[in-house]
């Protein structure tokens, strides 16, 4: 199954990006997504192949809807899942890691239907949120949720903008909204927990091991980028240096 997923590696490029282009050559192909400003030297120790996409700011940026940076995701995840081939696209970030991705596949080899996440940043107390670090769907519907997102985020849907700019306040909302809305559910007219019950699943981060996850590059005192602890530890943005488990959907029937 692993040769029927495309990954899709986004976000501004740093110098340890090209360790994920080697690390996913197992899988059916390796698409990076990033922007025309960033720099392609950086991807030089990669020995891996691979597909190279590039995004353009618009001009006019102030105008998007980029709260939590959901259009710069959407934008460069869009991009990349456009030029993917296989059956399946998993969308990871630029500045992670994932060596071992075992439990995962496992559990979309289970679940082939469902689009499949981590429980990084999947916050219980914000009504509709999906963590959008690492997810796997069939390659059609995240093209059809990442154009949605995109048109949405640059103002080519002002009717829905107004409807859901009020409700979907963080990144994480927006990318459950329109994953569910490629598959013909409005999360915001009914209620959300059956639907993401019954259309997502979610693997635990200690389950993937070795990984690095982001140190929440976008605080302005980071200064960090990764971590080699395995999340929820290793945020050090917050002062006890981990995510509040208590906060986190660990599994997708915690959603009550």
């Amino acid at each position: 199954m692993i040769k029927d997923i495309s990954v899709v590696i986004q976000g501004p490029l740093d110098d340890r990006t090209y360790e994920a282009i080697d690390q996913y050559q197992n899988f059916g192909e390796v698409i990076v997504s990033t922007w025309d400003t960033d720099h392609p030297h950086l991807l030089n120790p990669a020995t891996g192949e691979y597909k190279f996409v590039r995004s353009s700011y618009p001009d006019n940026l102030e105008s998007y809807h980029n709260e939590g940076s959901r259009y710069f995701m959407a934008q460069t995840a869009l991009a990349g899942v456009e030029v993917a081939t296989k059956k399946y696209t998993m969308k990871t970030r630029s500045d992670e890691l994932y060596p071992d991705l075992e439990a995962m596949l496992k559990n979309l080899e289970t679940y082939p239907d469902r689009v499949h996440t981590t429980d990084n940043g999947f916050w219980k107390d914000i009504k509709g949120a999906f963590s959008n670090h690492l997810f796997i769907d069939k390659t059609d519907n995240m093209l059809k949720a990442m154009r949605m997102h995109v048109d949405y985020s640059s103002g080519k849907m002002p009717d829905l903008a107004r409807r859901i700019n009020s409700k979907l306040i963080c990144a994480e909302q927006t990318f459950g909204y329109f994953l569910m809305a490629a598959r013909g559910y409005d999360i915001l007219e009914s209620d959300f927990k059956p639907v993401y019950r019954e259309n997502i699943w979610i693997t635990r981060c200690v389950e993937l091991k070795g990984h690095l996850h982001s140190g929440q590059t976008s605080k302005p005192n980071g200064g960090f980028k990764r971590s080699t602890e395995p999340y929820p530890l290793g945020r050090k943005d917050e002062s006890s240096g981990k995510a509040n488990i208590n906060r986190l959907v660990q599994h997708i029937e915690d959603i009550k």
